[in-house]
C-alpha cells in the first residue's frame, strides 16, 4: 500500500523517523550564542529551543539576506547538507525580544547534497 503526504517547504504531516531538540542558549554577558547539538544528520526532524524562553531563528544566505524564519518549537527537516548560518532571536519571560550578538550554526550531515 502506498501512502502520501503533502509537504510544503520540508514541513509535512508524516510522522519522521528521527526527531532532534536543539538547544540554543548565550552568555548573558557576552550574548555568544551556543548551540547543542551544532551537527544533524540530513532528513532528521530538528526544533530549536532555548531554556531561557522562546526563540526564533532567522537562517542566512551567504549574501546576508534572512530566508526562512523558525519559531520556537516549530518542527522542520533539513533534507540538503551544509553549514548553514542562523541569526538567533530570544524572548526571556516578561521581556521584549533581543538577538544574540553571534547567531549560530547548524551543520547538517552529509554537507555535500
Amino acid at each position: 500500500m502506498v501512502s502520501t503526504t503533502q509537504v510544503v517547504n520540508g514541513v509535512g504531516s508524516a510522522p519522521p523517523s528521527s526527531i532532534q531538540e536543539i538547544v540554543l542558549d548565550y552568555d548573558l554577558i557576552t550574548h555568544i550564542v551556543t548551540a547543542t547539538p551544532e551537527k544533524v544528520d540530513k532528513d532528521t526532524t530538528i526544533y530549536f529551543t532555548s531554556p531561557r524562553g522562546k526563540v526564533r531563528v532567522v537562517f542566512v544566505s551567504p549574501f546576508d539576506d534572512n530566508t526562512i524564519e523558525v519559531l520556537d518549537s516549530e518542527m522542520r527537516t533539513p533534507t540538503v547538507g551544509g553549514i548553514y548560518h542562523f541569526r538567533c532571536f530570544f524572548t526571556e519571560p516578561g521581556e521584549r525580544e533581543s538577538e544574540g550578538r553571534t547567531g549560530g550554526i547548524l551543520d547538517v550531515q552529509p554537507n555535500r547534497p
